[in-house]
This record gives structure tokens, sequence and C-alpha cells, in this order.
């Protein structure tokens, strides 16, 4: 190996390592600061079905993240290998993201009123790019070409797997067509009510969306032009960030939801009420 790949693996590994610790500890600070909410939330009579993607959501970076330092320290390739570790790593993203927009789908389910077209329209839609996605994976892997590095250890690879773009592109696709009907949703309840425009966007939680999003593009644009592990690494960085804001914006529902006046009926039932009440501009001007 010559001294300047040398030097270039070095700086990368790392660099790596810092960004992986801090991400570590951003997602610890981040579960102490709702572990209060996050405790009310699962220790409820009734369990539905966004507290049990809730807690896989929130919860499997805890898995992910030390399989991909891991993969940065592995000495040796006598108990697991870095195709193990690759696979495992892949395995905990798609249940993040499995989790992530299964809670999205059911949000934008119960603010359409629980109308079973648009439940088909998203449920047919993630198969589709689910089924795509796999087939796209299964392809890359063949050209990610990881293997454990000579300088103390650890998986790398120097390759660009362009390929894994066309899984973000996927995502990305999935989370504009959701932000789509939520924009739609938004400008019926602008129209019919009244209401503040901003209001409404602020309340259905647009910035939630329109960041992971941009992460997800940002995502795309570092799979085609950054090496196999930089890519790699954003990639990590986008899921936890993603599951911090997908539940983060659980959180902000449920709490609605419990202070809300109206007993007796289910949370998601009462989503399009609740999130639509908004002051009309004749009140806000009072």
């Amino acid at each position: 190996m010559d001294p300047q790949t040398f030097i270039h693996l070095s700086t990368l590994l790392q660099s790596q390592n810092y960004f992986l610790a801090s991400l570590m500890v951003s997602w610890v600070y981040d579960c102490f600061l709702t572990l209060d909410q996050e405790v009310s939330l699962i220790h409820r009579p009734r369990w539905s079905k966004g507290s049990i993607l809730y807690i896989m959501t929130r919860y499997i970076p805890a898995s992910m993240l030390p399989v991909h330092l891991c993969m940065n320290y592995l000495p040796n390739e006598k108990i697991v290998t870095c195709d193990i570790l690759q696979s495992m790593w892949y395995c905990t993203v798609a249940l993040c993201m499995a989790g992530a927009e299964g809670i999205f789908i059911l949000r934008t389910y119960a603010l359409w009123g629980h109308k079973r077209f648009i439940l088909g329209l998203m449920l047919s839609t993630l198969l589709c790019l689910a089924i795509l996605n796999v087939v796209i994976a299964l392809k890359g892997w063949k050209h990610s070409k990881i293997h454990l590095s000579d300088i103390g250890g650890g998986c790398r690879s120097l390759s660009h797997n362009t390929k894994a773009a066309c899984n973000w592109s996927l995502l990305a696709a999935f989370e504009l067509e959701i932000m789509v009907l939520t924009m739609i949703r938004v400008y019926w309840a602008y129209r019919e009510r009244g209401c503040l425009l901003l209001d409404i966007l602020v309340q259905h939680n647009i910035f939630y969306f329109g960041t992971g999003l941009t992460l997800s593009v940002l995502n795309i644009l570092t799979n085609q032009w950054l090496p196999f592990n930089s890519s790699n690494m954003f990639a990590t960085f986008q899921i936890v960030m993603h599951t911090i804001l997908v539940t983060r914006m659980h959180l902000q529902f449920c709490n609605t939801v419990h202070h809300s006046p109206e007993p007796g009926t289910t949370s998601h039932s009462r989503l399009t009420n609740i999130e639509l009440q908004t002051r009309s501009p004749s009140h806000s001007n009072a």
C-alpha cells in the first residue's frame, strides 16, 4: 500500500470514529430528553400500532450504531466477517426505515379520515418500492467490495457504490408522496376553514417531512460523489436523524391527543380534528 493511500485511510478512519461517537452521544442525549414522554407512552393500558412502530423506530439505532463501530474496529475475521457485519447493518437500517415510514403511513391515513384508497395508494407504492429496493441492494452488494483493511483492521472499501443512490432515491420518492398527500390535506383545510396557512403547516409538521426528504436527497448525492465508507457513514447519520425526527413527531401528536378534551375516542380517529384546530384570522387579530 502506497503512503498516500495509507494516510487517506488513516484520516478517514479517525474522522469516522469521531463522527459515529458523536452521533451515538447525540442519540443517547435525545433519548434522555424525551424519556418521561416515552415512559408515559409505553405504559399505557393498550398498545396501538403507532406505539409498536415507535418503539421499533426509536431503539433499533441502539443496535445499528454499535454494528457500524464494529465494522470500523474489526481486528480479524475469525468470529465475524465484514460481509456479516454489513448484512447486520442493512437489516437494522431496513427495520428503522420500515418503522419510520409505517408511522408516516398511519399518520397520513388518519389525517385523511381513514380513507381506504389513500391507504391502498401508500401501501401499493411502498410495496413496489420495497421490491425495487431489495433488487437494487442485491445487485449493489457485489460492487461494494468491502474487505478487512491492512491498517489496524476495520472493514474498508474505496469503491463508489453508486447503485446505493437508487435505494435512497426510492425512499425520497415515497417521502415526497407522503408530503404531497399532507400538503393536499392542508390546502383543503385552509380552503374549508379559512385558518392561517402557516399555523396549519406547523401543526402538520411539514418541517419533519421536509427535513427527512432533504436528508434523503443529500444521501443520494454522497453516494454519487463519495467512496463507500464515507457515504455509508452519512447513511447512518441520515437514518439516526430520520428516526429522531419521526419519533419526535409521533410524541408531539401523542401529547396533543393526551391533552385533548375529547374523551372516549381513539387517538388516530381524533387526529384530523385535533390538527385542524387552528385559530381563524379573525381570532388571531382580536
